[in-house]
């Protein structure tokens, strides 16, 4: 079997590609999504910015971070409220 790839000419120089290194606040904004998803919101707000400034990878993590942050803030904050109105209101709602 032989070998079809090209392959580089001799004299060719050697091209070295860096990865820019991966956003620390992006990883925290996501972990804090989770635990405290306030927090994440604004970790991830921040770490956007900063992503955008400093040129790292992690802008998708710290999108994410804001999303999943804002949607458990939500459900948290938002749907008991609904429910404890319902209470006081004394609605028979069925789920």
């Amino acid at each position: 079997m032989t070998d079809t790839a090209p392959s580089a000419p001799a004299d060719a120089p050697a091209v070295a590609t860096t990865i820019p290194p991966l956003s620390l606040l992006a990883v925290v904004a996501i972990v804090l999504a989770f635990v405290a998803p306030i927090g994440g919101v604004i970790v991830g707000v921040i770490a956007r910015r900063d992503v955008r400034l400093t040129g790292d990878r992690g802008d998708g993590i710290a999108f994410a971070a804001i999303l999943i942050g804002a949607t458990l803030t939500l459900f948290t904050v938002i749907v008991p409220l609904f429910l404890g109105g319902a209470g006081l209101l004394d609605l028979d709602l069925q789920f």
